[in-house]
């Protein structure tokens, strides 16, 4: 996954494959978790619900560019706007995405579910804000390749742990449970 991000291109290129990519990783690992009967068919809807929240994300970033302000940080003219809308889309995608896929694959625990994604998508920030330094998510910086690695690696994990959480929980209680 992460060397398909990395051998692409252009972040224009990886953000094309970006939703196929992931929808991939997630929907082969937790074929076991689909509702549908017919698995291949499921993970092509998966498919299609990536492309679908990635481009509906992609049209409300747009638009939010258009009319949000320019803010500018006072050290080196720093723009805060990239970092707002990259961040604000990137977990509004993880959620809406994650929603989608409630629908097709069985999620024991929706809160959880979304704090599991809250907590990782935390990661991803951190992650991007200690190896960007200034230049932090802003657009047509290398910086933008890594956000999507971090963002595949980390929501990848949190919807794994969304679809398997009864599994964690059974193995941390076993693991308590012999230390006590």
């Amino acid at each position: 996954m992460i060397l398909a991000v990395i051998l692409l291109p252009s972040a224009g290129m990886a953000l094309v494959f970006l939703p196929l990519i992931f929808a991939l990783s997630v929907s082969l690992i937790n074929h076991n978790h689909l509702k549908v009967k017919s698995k291949p068919l499921g993970v092509l809807i998966a498919v299609g619900q990536s492309y679908g929240v990635f481009l509906g994300m992609a049209v409300v970033l747009y638009i939010l560019d258009e009319f949000m302000p320019e803010v500018y940080l006072p050290v080196n003219h720093f723009n805060f706007k990239g970092i707002a809308l990259v961040t604000i889309s990137g977990y509004l995608a993880g959620l809406l995405l994650f929603y989608f896929y409630s629908f097709l694959f069985r999620v024991e625990n929706l809160r959880i579910s979304f704090l599991y994604i809250t907590i990782c998508y935390i990661f991803v920030v951190a992650v991007m804000h200690i190896f960007s330094k200034n230049e932090f998510l802003q657009f047509g910086v290398d910086k933008f390749t890594s956000f999507l690695i971090s963002w595949l690696i980390f929501m990848s994990l949190a919807y794994s742990l969304s679809m398997n959480d009864e599994g964690l929980f059974k193995f941390l209680k076993k693991k308590w449970d012999s230390k006590g």
